[in-house]
């Protein structure tokens, strides 16, 4: 399976492409979900949708799940027809990079790509007209909606006093492990009984045990004769996996089982490092980043909001 990845945008806006969304359509209509001015949204398209959403084994939506997906799909259809007015061109040495840059980041070749593909039910020109649109996407926010944002200084500062428990893991935390080293797992009854002991030490944890005695009795990692205390660490110096699962904790959280490939992990997040308005400085852009992200998403709402009061909308 691909895994979700980012095309970098002008500025610092991005959208997700996202595997295996794009799927041949039924060519015959089977019932109108809703039409969007002159496009109708399939029972198919919404159907997909749901499955999509919620997954197959949920076997009946409520009306309002329904109506909150058909809604989506009614923004997404007039957001692309949006775009498609304002005209917005894209080469074919942008198509080209953008799949390149999929290819690279999933370390795969063209070959395998169209295989994959294929077997999503899929085509590799399809996919490429996905790619075309969600770049055209990302143009169309960075050309229209991104110069409607504007940030001030005092702006990013007011940001950063609400916000700052979100920056203060950005660098460094005070963490303590318990770590099932894999190096000798042969079979795999093995691996199941480790990370069933993993599941173990997460389950007490979470339900108070004292993850220090926890760490001692099952840690085979550095510090377990301590309670797997490893102090305040520069998370660059850790697994990225490891590293990305902590920035996303909160203190005295502990985190799932994560698999790294050489152990099973589990994190407590003992503190965050106190910050200063001297740090403010250091994370401008990290703060500006996720300010701009924020009013981005909230301006083209916003947008989207009054282009569907102009449109016409039959939701049935």
């Amino acid at each position: 399976m691909i895994r979700v990845l980012k095309i970098s945008a002008p500025i610092t806006i991005c959208l997700l492409l996202i595997f295996g969304i794009a799927h041949a359509e039924t060519t015959t209509l089977d019932g109108i979900a809703a039409i969007v001015n002159d496009q109708v949204i399939t029972k198919h398209e919404l159907k997909r949708a749901l499955i999509q959403t919620y997954g197959k084994t949920k076997t009946k939506v409520n009306e309002q799940d329904r109506r909150k997906v058909l809604n989506e799909l009614v923004d997404d259809k007039l957001f692309d027809q949006i775009v498609a007015k304002a005209s917005i061109k894209i080469t074919d040495d942008e198509l080209a990079k953008a799949i390149a840059g999929v290819l690279h980041q999933n370390k795969m070749s063209i070959e395998q790509l169209q295989r994959e593909l294929a077997d999503k039910g899929t085509t590799y020109d399809e996919y490429k007209r996905d790619v075309e649109r969600q770049i055209k996407r990302i143009k169309f926010v960075n050309q229209v909606i991104g110069p409607q944002v504007k940030i001030s200084n005092q702006d990013l500062r007011d940001y950063y006093q609400k916000h700052q428990e979100q920056f203060r893991g950005s660098h460094s935390a005070h963490i303590a492990q318990v770590i099932f080293p894999l190096a000798n797992i042969e079979t795999q009854a093995q691996f199941e009984k480790i990370r069933s002991d993993a599941m173990t030490v997460v389950s007490q944890a979470r339900k108070g045990k004292s993850f220090k005695k926890l760490a001692e009795q099952y840690s085979k990692g550095p510090n377990s004769t301590s309670g797997g205390d490893l102090g305040m660490v520069n998370l660059k110096d850790l697994p990225t996996i490891v590293a990305d699962t902590v920035r996303n904790m909160k203190v005295g959280d502990v985190s799932k089982p994560i698999f790294t490939g050489q152990a099973l992990i589990i994190v407590k997040l003992i503190s965050l490092p106190e910050i200063s308005a001297a740090d403010f400085d250091k994370l401008r852009d990290n703060i500006y980043g996720a300010m701009y992200d924020t009013r981005i998403e909230e301006t083209l709402n916003n947008y989207l909001l009054k282009e569907r009061q102009k449109a016409y909308i039959d939701i049935r």
